[in-house]
């Protein structure tokens, strides 16, 4: 089963950055995890307020970096003890580095998290629905991203939708998805797109007698059960209702297990990633989906659906970057 036993928070102490502070709570209580906060601020910064503060000359190691990693400290214990609870408290970094992205992602690898849960804008605001730094982290993080704005409540969640181009790797975030239904009693909606030039669903046969959408519906539902039992996630489940695009998700926890409904949505459109905001407007309270599917450059670079979701669909949005042997496989 997926656990969250670490998630990094990084924060720069805005509006928009709190907003994270209190879904990692919800999260980290129902899994008993531990959440830390990561702060890091551009080194240019530290030099601009520095100098206005100190006049120069000045030392850089002595009279600088100091003093405000010690005010950054004091902001982070300040947030971590106003926001999450003692039980679920971890540990708090401050860091020096140029690139905030790139330093968020080398410490989130390296110390083994589990989620990255980052505000989609932090104190520099922006037009876009997430922020330069955001941006950069779920384009480059292998762990799995989850942005939120600073409205999201956690409690408002009833509908996750998990985007599918029909292959395996773009199937890498539904055993997450399933594990946050759970935690937060929603159901979840695998959607689809048929794209009117051409979608990888094409190689589905379809059946004259059922149609295409079912044909298709079919096809994602035994692919779905396949990938989970390739990937040996035996107490997750789809099993079958007998009502078309209505099914449940099984979840075994030891000798019990519960059920999540599980919906499937076909549509057809010009482009999937119009299609899936649309749908996220009005319907869904979450988005989840892989980086990678299909088509892309898959070592390289976001998959182009899933980066054109991260951009531009206002719901909160985690994405999940598939196992290095998914991409071996595929």
């Amino acid at each position: 089963m997926i656990t969250f036993n670490k998630i990094l928070v990084p924060t720069d102490f805005s509006k928009g950055a709190e907003g994270a502070y209190a879904v990692a709570q919800k999260i980290a209580k129902k899994f008993g995890g531990k959440i830390d906060f990561i702060h890091i601020v551009p080194t240019l910064k530290y030099v601009n307020e520095s100098i206005k503060r100190l006049g120069v000359p000045l030392d850089m190691n002595k009279d600088v970096y100091p003093r405000v990693i010690e005010e950054a400290e004091q902001k982070i214990d300040k947030a971590m003890s106003s926001y999450i609870v003692e039980q679920n408290r971890g540990d708090h970094f401050v860091k020096v580095d140029r690139r905030p992205s790139e330093a968020i992602v080398e410490h989130a690898s390296k110390n083994g998290y589990d989620l990255i849960l980052i505000g989609a804008k932090g104190a520099h605001e922006t037009k876009m629905l997430r922020g330069s730094v955001t941006e950069r982290v779920i384009r480059r993080s292998k762990v799995p991203v989850f942005s939120v704005g600073d409205r999201f409540n956690a409690d408002d969640v009833k509908n996750i939708m998990v985007t599918t181009d029909t292959s395996e790797l773009s199937l890498a975030s539904f055993p997450m998805a399933a594990a946050l239904a759970d935690s937060f009693g929603a159901s979840l909606t695998l959607f689809h797109v048929i794209e009117l030039y051409g979608s990888i669903s094409e190689d589905i046969p379809r059946s004259p007698a059922k149609g295409e959408a079912i044909s298709i519906y079919e096809a994602i539902i035994e692919r779905l059960n396949n990938y989970l039992t390739k990937r040996k996630i035996e107490n997750i489940h789809v099993q079958r209702t007998g009502v078309t695009f209505e099914d449940e998700v099984v979840i075994t926890d030891g000798d019990q297990s519960r059920t999540i409904p599980l919906f499937t949505k076909i549509e057809k459109g010009v482009s999937a990633h119009y299609e899936i905001e649309n749908y996220a407007s009005d319907s869904a309270d979450l988005v989840m989906m892989a980086t990678h599917g299909h088509s892309g450059f898959a070592h390289l670079i976001l998959g182009s659906t899933a980066e054109k979701v991260a951009q531009y669909v206002s719901k909160p949005v985690i994405t999940v970057r598939p196992e290095e042997k998914d991409f071996e496989e595929a």
